[in-house]
C-alpha cells in the first residue's frame, strides 16, 4: 500500500494535468443541487424539507464524484483504507476541504472537517447547522467506498459556533 504522502503527490500530479476535468466534476455537483431543487418545486416539495433535498443532492454528488475518482485512480481493487486515503487526498489537495480527520467519539465514528466545511465557512456563524449537502455527500461516497449504506448526521457545525464541522457516519442498519 502506498503512503499517504505518495498518494498526495500522485493526486497533485493528476490535478495539474486534469484540472479542467476536475473542475467539471465539481461543477456537476452544483448541477445535482439544481436538479434536486427543480424536482422539489415540480413535486411541490412533497413534505420534504430543504435540508432533506440538499442531503439527497449531496448523496447523488458523493456517488458521482467517487465513481469518477475510482475510475481516474483505478481504485476498484484497492483496500477500503487506500480508497479512503485517495478520497481524502483528492478533497484536501483540490481545495474542497482544509483537512479531514477520522476518529471515534464513544461509539460514534466521526469525520471532522477541521475549521469547518467550505459551506459553513462561507455562511459564517449564523446559529444553526448548514452542512446538509456535505452530510449527504459523505454518505453517498462512503457507501461506494465500503459497499455498505450509511446515514450521516452533522453533530457539530462551524456555522453553529463550533470550531469544526463533525459528522457522525453511521451504518444504515443502526439508524434510530
Amino acid at each position: 500500500m502506498k503512503t499517504y504522502a505518495a498518494i498526495q503527490r500522485e493526486v497533485d500530479r493528476f490535478l495539474g494535468r486534469n484540472w479542467k476535468e476536475v473542475f467539471q466534476v465539481w461543477w456537476s455537483c452544483v448541477d445535482d443541487v439544481s436538479k434536486g431543487l427543480e424536482d422539489a418545486v415540480s413535486f411541490g416539495f412533497g413534505g420534504g424539507s430543504a435540508s432533506m433535498i440538499l442531503y439527497d443532492a449531496g448523496a447523488n454528488s458523493g456517488r458521482q464524484v467517487y465513481r469518477w475518482l475510482s475510475g481516474a485512480f483505478k481504485l476498484g481493487t484497492k483496500s477500503v483504507k487506500e480508497r479512503t486515503l485517495y478520497t481524502d487526498a483528492f478533497f484536501t489537495r483540490s481545495g474542497m476541504a482544509e483537512a479531514v480527520e477520522f476518529f471515534r467519539e464513544g461509539e460514534k465514528n466521526i469525520l471532522r472537517y477541521k475549521g469547518g466545511t467550505i459551506f459553513a465557512r462561507k455562511k459564517g456563524v449564523i446559529g444553526r447547522k448548514v452542512c446538509h449537502y456535505t452530510a449527504g455527500f459523505i454518505a453517498g461516497a462512503t457507501g461506494l467506498i465500503t459497499g455498505k449504506e450509511y446515514v450521516v448526521e452533522e453533530v457539530r457545525c462551524y456555522s453553529n459556533g463550533e470550531k469544526n464541522c463533525d459528522f457522525w457516519v453511521k451504518p444504515f442498519a443502526i439508524v434510530r
